[in-house]
């Protein structure tokens, strides 16, 4: 059959259409409409042809036809004396009638100017009268004509009761079109409703399929009466039997009491405010807490007011904590990396570990091995569960503690279950406990420390849960182990930093009183400064706990200088090895002792400039420090070099690699050495 578009391009292929002679729109409609009546190129069909026989008997004709016409051809439905099927549409006279809703009549197609020089008229059958009923559609398109012809002339024409008959004949033609549409039209909705209906049962056993597969579950509720109908796969999800309809009430009560905001209720889905898609967390009643993921849609009235939810829920529970768990694990870092407190550390672990679980509890607890005894030392709670008393004896619980004892996780799905809990599970029910995981944590094989987490039902634990338990307990035995050690340090380099103080200052009353008799005051002088710069420079070590900062170093000597606002600094934060932070030390302190007595810093308005930069150019990283002195007198070469010239030519590392400058604005040194053995250790 044709479309629509193939009839338009048979309209615009026509010798006669171009850009002047466009298409008239009363040809596209006549198209339209044959193309919907799907009448053309159909066999004979005994309605029409009475027609036609009818229409030649009344009128005595011998030609009767009904003639539908389209772009480039007239065809007949239905003939009566005529053999061709079809004719071009250059031999139509149907197509004049096309124009007037009444019949057109020619008495004698010679004489015609529309019809003389038809070749139908001119050559064989000579057709000489002609007369046709439009045939005209419900919206007033005429689509041809039923018509009768005769090979001899007929001044009369036709009677006014052959008229009304043909007229009649023509309005039953389209009658019969009508009716052939609208019977095709309710066969083919009942095809496709059959179609549908089946496709809908194969539909709905894929869909039912699907959502087992899938564990995705349907809901619709009624708004009105507030009553949920729910799929068998909603009823598993939500852990309840497996009824058509159910309160709606009943499911918003499971939901946790932090995720109510999220969930609907009948309030909110009363006035549209309800979220269509989220994710909650819902309390079960063998299965603990689960995560659903709903995604719904309101269905309105024609006032529309919401009377309808329908939806889909699915338990996302293990996909969610899996995102929690690494979420933990890349929070604990950040949140352990800020405190300095054991016990702050162990709570942070119990409430990220509690709440990747959607556990009853969670904690740390310290452990005494031979008494077999168990000091909670932090714990998390859910709201639904009481704090665990302070201490607890292993043995009163079960048998586990030699598992523990050997350095084995006690992994219990259900404490009534297993044989090493079953006879005093009660004592366990008694705290809530079904479920839980005892996992020891070992300090250099040494058993002191357990982690715990607790549901109060039945949990079948995976082994990517437990080793997430070992992880988190033995990153916090890490971390504590390090604050541990850190505070013994701090402690020690406090004991170290005392004695060396003292150190020095033995050092320094034994230098005065031996350097005594020696006139030359400025010696000693310098001497004892060295010496306090030596000191300070440990200080700095020792606080910074054997490293320190190019700032921290080169602000010290600022403090020590007491002339606040004439030194300006600026280079990235670089951290240097005790070997190279006691040599910029002492280096820093000649530099500044010289710009006081010589330099820039003995005159009011002298500054000095520090720069350090890291030049990654060549083969390993090299550290460049600049020290520039404006503002003071003009500098000059020493006359003899001391101690603290030879102190600043050995650079950095006692490796040389120093350029200095007397010319103007003021003295200035640059200092090169590698940066890997500036911060080396040793």
């Amino acid at each position: 059959m044709p479309g629509l578009l193939s009839l338009q391009r048979d309209v615009l292929r026509q010798p006669e259409t171009n850009v002047t002679n466009p298409p008239d729109l009363d040809q596209i409609r006549r198209l339209e409409l044959l193309e919907a009546y799907d009448i053309l190129n159909t066999p004979p069909e005994p309605e029409f042809d009475d027609i036609v026989l009818v229409a030649s008997e009344v009128c005595g004709t011998p030609v009767s036809l009904v003639s539908l016409v389209e772009a480039n051809r007239q065809w007949f439905k239905a003939s009566v004396g005529f053999e061709p099927c079809e004719t071009p549409i250059e031999q139509s006279v149907c197509a004049h009638s096309l124009a007037s809703p009444d019949l057109l009549i020619i008495p004698d197609l010679t004489l015609d100017p529309r019809t003389a020089q038809n070749t139908l008229v001119t050559e064989p059958p000579h057709i000489r009268f002609y007369a046709g009923a439009p045939l005209i559609g419900p919206d007033g398109v005429a689509i041809g004509t039923l018509c009768v012809i005769d090979t001899k002339p007929r001044p009369q024409g036709l009677t006014p009761s052959q008229q009304k008959v043909l007229a009649a004949l023509s309005r039953q033609v389209i009658a019969l079109l009508e009716h052939r549409r609208t019977s095709h039209r309710k066969d083919e909705l009942f095809r496709r409703q059959k179609g549908m209906a089946a496709n809908f049962r194969a539909t709905v056993n894929k869909t039912i399929a699907a959502q087992e597969a899938g564990r995705i579950g349907t809901f619709e509720i009624d708004i009105v009466t507030d009553v949920i109908a729910a799929s068998a796969e909603f009823c598993r999800i939500f852990d309840v039997p497996a009824v058509p309809t159910y309160p709606a009430k009943t499911f918003q009560d499971m939901v946790v009491p932090s995720d109510r905001g999220l969930h609907s209720t009948d309030r909110n889905r009363s006035d549209g405010s309800a979220s269509m898609n989220v994710e909650y967390r819902i309390r079960t009643a063998s299965h603990g807490v689960r995560w659903i993921s709903r995604h719904a849609v309101l269905e309105q009235d024609e006032t529309g007011r919401p009377v309808k939810m329908i939806g889909t829920v699915q338990d996302i529970t293990d996909a969610k904590r899996t995102v929690l768990r690494t979420q933990a694990l890349l929070d604990l870092g950040d949140r352990l990396r800020d405190l300095d407190d054991i016990t702050d550390m162990a709570l942070v672990a119990s409430d990220l570990m509690g709440k990747a679980f959607d556990a009853t509890r969670a904690g740390f607890g310290l452990v005494d091995k031979a008494a077999e005894t168990l000091t909670i030392q932090s714990e998390w709670h859910s709201v639904e569960a009481d704090a665990l008393a302070l201490k607890h004896h292993f043995r009163s619980y079960g048998s586990y503690i030699e598992d523990l004892k050997r350095g084995e996780p006690v992994v219990l799905s259900d404490v009534k279950a297993d044989p090493r809990t079953s006879g005093t599970a009660n004592a366990l029910l008694a705290l809530g406990i079904r479920s839980f995981v005892n996992l020891p944590v070992l300090d250099h094989g040494r058993f002191n420390l357990l982690v715990y987490v607790h549901h109060d039902h039945v949990y079948d634990w995976t082994d990517e849960e437990v080793a997430f338990i070992r992880s988190f307990g033995d990153r916090v035995q890490m971390a504590m182990a390090k604050l541990q050690a850190e505070t013994e340090q701090a402690t020690l380099n406090r004991e170290i930093g005392h004695r060396l103080k003292n150190t020095f200052a033995m050092i320094q009353a034994i230098a005065t009183q031996t350097l005594r008799p020696v006139t030359e005051r400025g010696h000693v002088q310098n001497f004892e400064k060295r010496l306090f710069a030596l000191s300070k420079a440990h200080d700095i070590l020792i606080h910074d706990q054997g490293n320190a900062s190019i700032r921290n170093i080169v602000e010290s000597l600022d403090e020590t200088l007491a002339m606040p606002g004439r030194i300006d600094l600026d280079g990235p934060d670089v951290v240097l090895g005790p070997r190279g932070a006691l040599s910029m030390g002492l280096v820093m302190h000649e530099l500044g002792t010289n710009a006081m007595k010589y330099g820039a810093l003995s005159q009011p308005d002298g500054i000095i400039t520090i720069r350090w930069v890291i030049d990654e150019s060549g083969p390993e990283p090299q550290l460049t420090f600049f020290w520039q002195e404006s503002g003071g007198p003009l500098p000059k070469p020493p006359e003899r070099k001391g101690f603290g010239s030879k102190l600043i030519q050995m650079g950095l590392i006692g490796t040389g690699g120093v350029v200095t400058s007397y010319e103007a604005p003021g003295f200035s040194v640059e200092m090169s050495a590698s940066l890997q053995q500036l911060q080396q250790a040793n």
